[in-house]
């Protein structure tokens, strides 16, 4: 490039560093200037001030002094204590110019007898009548003499302060700055053709990480014109930019992928794993080095690479971690990236806790349903046998057989509705037909179709309801699903001559349901799942209870449709009170 066209950059550059000196410079000199300025409007200020205080003390401390020495024989060791430090010497001449007494402040701070030749003569004075006739002369020092010198000090001060400060603050800029400049240099040396090895435009290390950076891209570029060179032009260095670039955005890709990846060489040693598969493997560290066995656990390692070495190219192996509630289940999948016997291994990882709990909460259902269904059914066929005798002609028995078989059909009919209940709730589709419900006669009613239950289990089912109560906006047949439910569990899980209270109140726009029995009780454990579809407590009590875990996830979610909630508070071996709480219509009064 001619030598004409680099002087613009030049002067750019030498303006772009005077610029901001000389703007620095100048803020230097505005701090100074006001500063002195400050210092002089201060010297001012309390000058004024002290020569006030001085005018106003003078003829106060004349009179004290003239009161003090009114008798000729008075000494300086009687002067009042309060004498102002201003007051440097004083003269009395008493009357009809009998005597001149004559004192002035010693070195010590006390007054003592001064001749003619020590007293001051430039000093300002003051003079007094004396009480006895003649008069008091005193002399007084110049106010806050040392004024100026003190704001002279501090000035100079500030000034140093502010110079050490632009300094630091200087230097500071000027260390961000260098790097960045020598950046520039560079970069406009190999855009003009000054410099064309890459080498030559490396940076000192003093110059910090911006040096570092700068250096490693310099290596990079070197690389990578080294590979298009020996590639053959520049088409292959574009390649193997291009490849570079690929790779990195893959890897990025990989790291925010929900699923754990791992590769592997053919020894079983860890190259690569994202985000994912360490916070599934639980390592604070990446694993990269280490061993598949010290990395996944010896089963998983060994069952992977025994299928490898069988020559398989997948496989599938899921592995529980944790015990209790930290339980896991983590699914390995195997994929070989190659047909040789040394190639890659890509492992990928998935949390299948959620899948594995679904598909035994999926088992545990059928289990249930197949034996509920399995009982009612087997009554019905044994009580339909029994009619179809041809010799069977006793009335009593017959009327026996029918109320079975209709009493095993109904629980039949209920395990039905409950399951498709749960189905809707499943995907969604419940849909609530909403009218004023007189709550207070549907928990009568309901309380009553189950007393003979209860009677029964020699239970006491007591009912307290209040004599109005705001009616509930609701699907009328929903909740009497919910109230039977919770009432139906009381009875079912409290052992014979046990009580079971039912209760309602209403405050606050809220309706409170509340059932509670001295059945077995739930475990502190088992509460925070009794809700959860097709859960029922491993305890042997409820255990020997017929039942699917639909019930109370039923009651819920009822609930919640209208706007509600039930909450449990139990003592395992003592009882519980289910309570449901429910949104009022305001205006309408049962």
């Amino acid at each position: 490039m001619p030598s004409s066209q680099k002087k613009p950059a030049s002067a750019s550059r030498l303006w772009s560093g005077l610029v901001p000196d000389a703007l620095g410079v100048a803020l230097l000199v505005v701090l100074a200037s006001g500063a002195l300025a400050i210092g002089l409007l201060a010297d001012r200020t309390l000058q004024g001030f002290a020569r006030q205080q001085l005018e106003d003390l003078r003829p106060v401390t004349g009179q004290l002094l003239a009161a003090a020495l009114a008798d000729e024989q008075s000494e300086p060791a009687a002067l009042p204590d309060n004498i102002p430090d201003g007051l440097t010497a004083f003269t009395v001449q008493r009357a009809n110019g009998a005597s001149t007494q004559r004192w002035h402040r010693g070195p010590a701070g006390g007054f003592q007898p001064a001749g003619p030749d020590e007293l001051p003569t430039a000093l300002n004075q003051h003079v007094t009548a004396m009480p006895g006739g003649g008069e008091l002369v005193t002399y007084w020092n110049e106010p806050l003499r040392s004024t100026r010198l003190g704001l002279i000090a501090w000035s100079s001060l500030i000034l140093l302060v502010a110079l050490g400060s632009y300094l630091l603050i200087y230097r500071r800029l000027r260390r961000h700055v260098e790097p960045m400049e020598a950046v520039e240099r560079n970069l406009n040396a190999l855009a003009s053709g000054v410099e064309r090895e890459l080498y030559a435009l490396s940076l000192s290390d003093s110059l910090g990480s911006v040096a570092d950076s700068w250096n490693h891209l310099m290596q990079e570029l070197v690389d990578l014109r080294s590979r298009g060179e020996s590639g053959g032009g520049q088409g292959d260095l574009a390649g193997a930019a291009l490849q570079r670039f690929e790779t990195r955005n893959l890897r990025q890709v990989l790291d925010r992928l929900p699923i754990g990846v791992l590769r592997c060489r053919a020894d079983g040693h860890v190259t690569y794993a994202n985000d994912c598969a360490i916070g599934l493997l639980r390592q604070s560290t990446p694993p990269t080095g280490r061993s598949l066995e010290s990395v996944t656990g010896e089963q998983v390692a060994t069952g992977l690479l025994g299928a490898l070495q069988r020559g398989a190219t997948t496989e599938t192996i899921d592995h529980q971690t944790g015990s209790g509630e930290n339980d896991s289940t983590l699914r390995f999948r195997l994929v070989r990236t190659g047909d040789k016997p040394d190639a890659e291994l890509l492992l990928t990882l998935e949390d299948v806790t959620y899948i594995r709990e679904a598909e035994r909460s999926r088992d545990n259902f059928l289990y249930h349903v197949t034996h509920e269904l399995r009982t009612p059914l087997t009554n019905i066929h044994a009580y339909a046998e029994t009619l179809s005798r041809p010799d069977f002609d006793d009335e009593t028995t017959r009327k026996e057989c029918y109320n079975v078989i209709i009493s095993e059909t109904r629980r039949l009919s209920a395990l039905v509705e409950d399951i498709l209940s749960v189905s809707q709730m499943e995907v969604g589709s419940i849909r609530l037909e909403l009218a004023d419900v007189d709550i207070v006669r549907l928990v009568r009613e309901l309380v009553q179709d189950n007393l003979a239950h209860a009677e029964d289990k020699q239970l006491d089912l007591r009912l307290t309801l209040p004599p109005k109560a705001p009616r509930v906006r609701g699907d009328k047949q929903r909740l009497a699903i919910l109230i039977n439910n919770l009432v139906g569990n009381a009875i079912k899980y409290t052992q014979a001559t046990g009580q079971i209270q039912v209760s309602m109140e209403a405050e606050d726009g809220t309706l409170r349901f509340s059932v509670t029995d001295s059945g077995v009780g739930i475990a502190p454990e088992d509460q925070k799942h009794i809700f959860d579809k097709f859960y029922r407590a491993a305890d042997d009590e409820v255990q020997a209870v017929s039942g699917t875990g639909l019930g109370l996830a039923i009651a819920r979610e009822i609930a919640r449709l209208h706007g509600g909630d039930i909450t449990v508070e139990s003592t395992l071996g003592k009882g519980s009170t289910f309570a449901v709480q429910l949104p009022v219509v305001p205006t309408a009064v049962a």
